[in-house]
Order: structure tokens, then sequence, then C-alpha cells
């Protein structure tokens, strides 16, 4: 009898253990239920209550197919509190060798199976146009991030980032038609938790040397580029000091040693990223943006700037819009880091050519400009050929371009005082002046400013000036005719004229006595006989 009853009992305890399980084949031949709110959450609180509910699963994963975006969010949001509920009670640790083969290993299997098909749905809704859909998707696998980094250390006690998770996420935003959920990103993770910014920089340089190495479509390359640019140029928290590196989105333990609390780990990995940026594919656009920011964000933020010569001298060579772009850079280079480029100057002399004050980089251009030449070291011979160069283009230049050049060159003056022999020189040696005229002893076609002859001509260009058609412009002219008592000009004053601030400028003034106009309609606009061309003289009395 006690044997019978043992049995009996070990029976029960069979049957028991085996209702716990899951049945997986009744779960996918069942009717699935027209979702509701109501059904959703009650299926969620079911799987909490009795692992005989784990079957809900299945049905909570349709329903994140749903096309009503509600049904799909709140299902996706009911299955990451299932999900970490069960981290947290070890369901998806790893079993002991003891349990193979058992029902507890068989459920954990299915589990996993689940959630890994609860990732790529996830991954999947963040492609949908549907804005909420896509964030609500984007905040769900960050928790999950956090979650596995939490609960699934392969070790116990020991510090684990959830990277793989993450490299999916990194890779789905990258490969989006669109930056604006990337940009979403970056704001609120990648420039607030300096972990996810490391394991991001890390993916952006493998994936950008995986589209290379992948040979994709020029389209696809240019927006997976373009993307990643975007992000890069969006991060604007970097840290200055290892000090400032203490937000984290999984906590790191104080004695951990780990790349994401080294300053040098992190600058090393930005740097990474734009070296692959910059060793694929760029249009004119994107290889124009990256030269403008990477004075600002760049330069100062990676380990080894000195990497960036090559690419920066051969930009600034490349002449146009485009060696404008680089100066900054390139001048930082020289600066801070011993950049050694002892064509510079000439370089840059070049660049004043009859297109540089009509381009829209204008100000920019002067700002570097009026840099460059701020020391009072450099050779008189080379400041007088950038004076007389900018003399010589200021002839035909628009009037919101002179009012630069003339306080631009004051202030030169003013700085280089052995320059002033350009305004005080009235006249040249010149055997064949009477015959022909006086020539000027300025060689404009010298490429090399040092050999202009430069210092032994004059500024008349800016003479004629003070005769200019427009009133403001004469007036400014004529100050290098005053004595040169006034304080050296602020040119940031004269950066931001045009036709339009100037004609606004104009309007405004309160005029007492306006003049007196008067005009008359004329007959024709070409006089082709002797009748009009009379009439013409005569002030078209016709």
């Amino acid at each position: 009898m006690p044997e019978a009853t043992t049995d009996k009992k070990k029976a029960k305890r069979a049957e028991d253990s085996s209702t716990d399980l899951p049945s997986v084949k009744r779960a996918r031949t069942a009717t699935t239920p027209t979702p509701t709110p109501e059904l959703i959450l009650d299926l969620e609180k079911q799987i909490s209550n009795s692992t005989e509910h784990y079957n809900n699963l299945v049905y909570l994963l349709q329903y994140m197919k749903n096309e009503d975006p509600q049904i799909s969010l709140l299902s996706a949001t009911a299955l990451f509190r299932s999900f970490a509920k069960m981290m947290l009670a070890g369901l998806f640790s790893p079993l002991k060798k003891s349990m193979a083969g058992t029902p507890q290993e068989t459920l954990s299997i299915w589990l996993k199976e689940k959630y890994k098909e609860y990732k790529s749905q996830l991954i999947e809704l963040l492609t949908q146009e549907d804005a909420e859909t896509a964030f609500t998707s984007l905040t769900i696998l960050i928790r999950l991030v956090k979650e596995e980094s939490t609960h699934l250390s392969p070790r116990k006690d020991e510090y684990y980032f959830a990277k793989t998770l993450l490299k999916r996420v990194v890779s789905a935003l990258l490969n989006l038609s669109t930056d604006d959920l990337l940009l979403e990103f970056v704001d609120k993770y990648v420039d607030v938790y300096y972990d996810i910014r490391y394991h991001f920089l890390n993916f952006a340089s493998i994936l950008a040397t995986e589209q290379i190495e992948e040979q994709a479509s020029s389209e696809h390359e240019a927006q997976f580029t373009m993307n990643l640019i975007s992000a890069l140029a969006a991060i604007t928290s970097f840290p200055e000091d290892a000090s400032e590196i203490i937000e984290f989105l999984v906590a790191v333990p104080v004695k951990e040693k780990t790349p994401v609390k080294k300053l040098s780990s992190q600058r090393g990995a930005l740097q990474d990223s734009w070296l692959a940026v910059l060793k694929g594919k760029l249009n004119t656009g994107q290889y124009k943006y990256i030269l403008q920011i990477m004075h600002k964000k760049i330069v100062p933020n990676i380990n080894k700037p000195q990497l960036l010569m090559d690419f920066l001298t051969d930009s600034y060579d490349a002449g146009g819009v485009v060696s404008l772009l680089s100066l900054n850079a390139l001048f930082l280079l020289m600066q801070k880091y011993n950049l050694d480029y002892p064509n510079f100057y000439t370089k840059l002399y070049a660049l004043l050519d009859r297109n540089i004050l009509h381009v829209k980089h204008r100000s920019r251009f002067f700002r570097l400009l009026d840099l460059f030449l701020s020391s009072t070291h450099l050779p008189a011979a080379l400041v007088a050929s950038f004076i007389k160069r900018l003399s010589r283009l200021a002839i035909s230049a628009p009037p919101s371009a002179i009012v630069i050049v003339v306080p631009f060159v004051y202030n030169l003056l003013k700085r280089h005082t052995t320059c002033n022999l350009l305004l005080q020189r009235t006249d040249f040696t010149n055997a064949d002046s009477s015959k022909f005229g006086l020539n000027d002893p300025f060689n404009d076609e010298e490429s090399d400013p040092n050999k202009t002859g430069a210092m032994e001509s004059s500024v008349w260009e800016l003479a004629t000036l003070q005769d200019h058609y427009h009133p403001n412009v004469g007036t400014l002219a004529k100050i290098l005719s005053e004595p040169f008592y006034k304080p050296s000009y602020n040119i940031e004053d004269f950066m931001d004229h045009s036709y339009t601030t100037m004609l606004d400028a104009e309007f405004v003034k309160n005029i007492r006595k306006p003049p007196a106009v008067e005009f008359e309609i004329a007959a024709s606009v070409f006089t082709s006989n002797e009748k009009n061309q009379q009439a013409y003289l005569s002030g078209w009395e016709l």
C-alpha cells in the first residue's frame, strides 16, 4: 500500500508540472480573439498570474502586427512588461547542465524564441511612417537594452552591456529613409548616456565600413552616409575631462575598468566614426558640410587630429568654395597641432579671385582672412599684396562687398604701418608715362604674394571708390584720405550687408526736404535715325 501511494503522488506531481508549461500546439491552432485594449491588458495580467497562460504571448505578438497603431503599441508595451518580469525572475538565465531535457529547458527555449521574435517586430516598427509608433518602439528597445544588461549577464555580478541588441537598433536607424527618428535617438540617449554614446560610435564606424565593403547602391549609401553625418554632428555635449563622464544607462561599478568611462576611448570612438565617413563616397553637399563643422565638432574632440591633415590639405588644394571651407580647420591644425604647410599664404592669396566677393560664404572668408593676417610678424610685401588684390577686386564688386573691403584694408594699414606707403605714394617712375600714362608696378598675375611688387604701388583703386555711385560707399572710402586717428573698425559691423539691408537703410531715413525730381518718358530706347538722334539731344521733344 505505501508503494502504491508513493507512485500516485509522483504521477500527480508530473501531471501538475506539465500543466504549468504552455501548450504551444494548441496556441498555434486556436482562433485569435479580436484585439481590444481591454483584452490586451487582460492577456498581460494572465501571463503575470500563471505560467499556464504563457501562450498569450503568441496572441500579443500577432496583435503587434495589427494595422491599428493603438493596438500594436499596447501589445508591444504589454509584451515588454511581461518579458521584463520574466528576466527578473531568471527565466532567461542559463540553465544548469542537470536540467537538460527537462520541461524547464523546453519552456526556456520556447520563451527565448518568442522574445527573439518580439525584438525583431520592434525593429520593424522603427520603419513605420507613424511617428508615435516608431518613437515608442525605440523607447521600448532602449528599455530592453537596459533590462538585458541588468539581468542577462553571462556571469553573475559582472558588468555587462547588451551590445548585440543596441547594434541592431543603430543599424536600423542609420538605414532609415529619413533622419528624424535617428536625431531623436541622439538627442534623448546618445547625448545623455556615455555608455550608449560609446557603443553607438563604435557600431557607426563598423557599419560604415561594412557599407563600403559591401558596395551598396549609390542611393542607399548616400542616405546612410547622410544619416550618419547628421547623427555625429548632432552630438553636442562632448566631455573635456574624464570627470564629466558620469551618466550611464546601465550602472557601471566604481571599480569597473571599462572603456565607456575613459575620455580617450570616447574620443577614439568618435575619431573612428568620422574617419570611416571620410573613407566613403561623399557627394558635394556632404563634403562641404563636413568641412564647415570640422573645426568645431571634429578636430577638438578626437585623439589624433593629425590624421585629418591629408584630407584638409587636399581640400585646400582643390580651390574654390571647398578651399574656403577648409581654411578654419586647416589653420587650427597649423596653430595647435604643428601642421607644416609652407604654401598656406600662397594658396590663401589664390583664393582672392573675382568670385570671392560674390559668394555666400564671403563673410566667413573675411573673418578668417582677418585672423590669418592679424600677426604683426608677417612680411610687409605679403600684406601689401593682399591689400592690393582686395583693392583691385573692389572696383568690380557690389556695394555690399565694398563696404567690407574698405574698413578691412583700413585695419590692415593700421596694424601693418609699413604698408602706409600704399597711401602716401602719388606717382610712379615710368619712362613712358608721357606717352602711355602711368603703369601700376603691381603684377596682378603673379601667384606668389611676396613677389607681386605691391609695395611699389598704391591703393589708387580705393581712391576711385570715393566717387562711387552709391553714396554710402563713397563716404566710407573717404576715410583713407583722412588722418589715421580713428580706431580700427569692428569688421563684424559690415559683414551682413547686402542690397536688401542697404535699401532698407535708405527707406527708413527721415528726409526733411525731398529733392525735386523731373523726368520725361522716353520716346524710344534706341535712336535709329537722325530725327531720333536730334530728339535725344534736345531732351526727347518729338
